[in-house]
């Protein structure tokens, strides 16, 4: 029983011995001066560091108003912040409620300072201390980066930081305020960043991302979904979801393209090979009625002269990758056009003669969607005046029709 005292009360001693020495470098850090605050922080132990590291980061928010441009100011608050742990696995010896505490407070020195260092260390450990309720830290974010992008700032390291921890942590908001800087170009210097961000906020937010591609110049909706398409961080389902509606978005806004420029009408078109070969690849099916339409409009292109051979080809073949019977109809109703075409240029010599690529390729697709619905169209052929290849290859495709 004594010995059990005893060994309680020695417990007890070291305790108050940890308290007094913790409350002494407490104290010595209130009654020193800034240079001394300096020393004392840089030279802090752990059972000390938060404590007198959250001090010294009220000290230094409750005299910024006095000592605003102060080096020494500023530099005591850089030694807290480079101090504290930077790492995942230091800061886990924290509890919630610190990183919650130093957090704010990290977010309002950088309201209050403006040394490119300093903010750039806080930006630097903003998501590290943002702890479980990233909101805050999130709010602060897409503020800063607005008005930055409003007041056409350029804070070297500072804006690179925040845009990618905004690409990890941030909301819907934030991917609206990144597709906007994106879209400008103004700090093209960090275009790996805003690439990367556009493409983290992105991966799960359908419906925004659908939003802004409703909403912007079909340019700009061609350059993202390209970035999209080549991520390998948007899963599957998000992208052919994404493509999907994106496709049927622009397909019907495409009059609206008449009126613009050359550039918007090749920006068009990629627009369509892109989404179509993602749907396609995959065999979203549920995209059926958009392949239909997209191919009726690539023909469109093609006649007109603004869809190269070569991408019309690679539209009709990767069609059959998502067959229905409207598809079926739309190449046999194209193919017939194209036996027209034969038909009367045997008789008159103006006439010019579809290209045989783009006739092989409808023979093969029809061939390999087996409706019969072609049939006689693709008859035809073996009795028109094409040149050998184009009607074995309709023999061929005869042949694979499902009765």
């Amino acid at each position: 029983m004594k010995n059990k005292f005893i060994l309680a009360f020695l417990i007890f001693f070291s305790s108050l011995q940890i308290f007094a020495v913790s409350s002494q470098i407490e104290k010595n850090f209130i009654k020193a001066s800034l240079a001394e605050k300096i020393t004392i922080v840089k030279n802090l132990k752990e059972k000390d560091l938060v404590s007198v590291t959250q001090k010294a980061l009220d000290f230094s928010i409750e005299n910024s108003s006095v000592l605003k441009d102060d080096k020494d100011l500023t530099n005591l608050a850089l030694a807290c912040v480079l101090v504290l742990p930077s790492d995942a696995e230091s800061i886990k010896s924290l509890k919630n409620s610190d990183l919650q505490q130093i957090s704010e407070k990290f977010m309002t020195i950088f309201k209050l300072f403006k040394n490119p260092e300093l903010r750039r260390a806080i930006m630097k450990n903003l998501e590290l201390y943002s702890g479980n309720d990233q909101s805050l830290t999130v709010l602060f974010l897409n503020d800063y980066l607005a008005s930055a992008y409003k007041a056409n700032e350029n804070e070297e390291n500072v804006l690179e930081e925040a845009i990618t921890t905004i690409g990890k942590i941030g909301d819907n908001e934030s991917l609206s305020i990144i597709y906007n800087i994106w879209v400008s170009k103004i700090w093209d210097k960090y275009h790996e960043a805003i690439d990367d961000a556009l493409v983290s906020l992105s991966q799960d937010s359908f419906g925004d991302a659908i939003r802004i591609l409703s909403s912007s110049k079909i340019e700009d909706s061609a350059h993202y979904f390209k970035i999209l398409k080549k991520s390998d961080k948007i899963s599957e389902n998000s992208l052919c979801q994404i493509a999907e509606n994106a496709l049927l978005i622009a397909i019907n806004n495409v009059e609206n393209l008449s009126a613009k420029s050359e550039d918007s009408e090749k920006a068009f078109i990629g627009f369509q090979l892109d989404t179509q070969e993602v749907l396609t690849e995959h065999k979203w099916s549920h995209a059926a009625s958009a392949i239909n339409r997209n191919l009726l409009l690539a023909k469109k292109a093609y006649a007109k002269g603004t869809m190269s051979e070569k991408d019309f080809v690679r539209l009709i073949k990767t069609s059959v990758q998502i067959p229905s019977h409207d598809l079926a109809q739309s190449l046999t109703d194209m193919l017939s056009e194209c036996n027209r075409k034969v038909e009367n240029a045997s008789s008159d010599a103006k006439v010019e003669m579809p290209a045989k690529s783009v006739v092989l390729a409808l023979i093969t697709a029809l061939g390999e969607l087996g409706d019969k619905t072609a049939f006689d169209t693709l008859l035809s052929v073996t009795y028109l005046s094409y040149p050998l290849e184009v009607v074995d290859e309709a023999k061929k495709s005869l042949q694979a029709l499902n009765w």
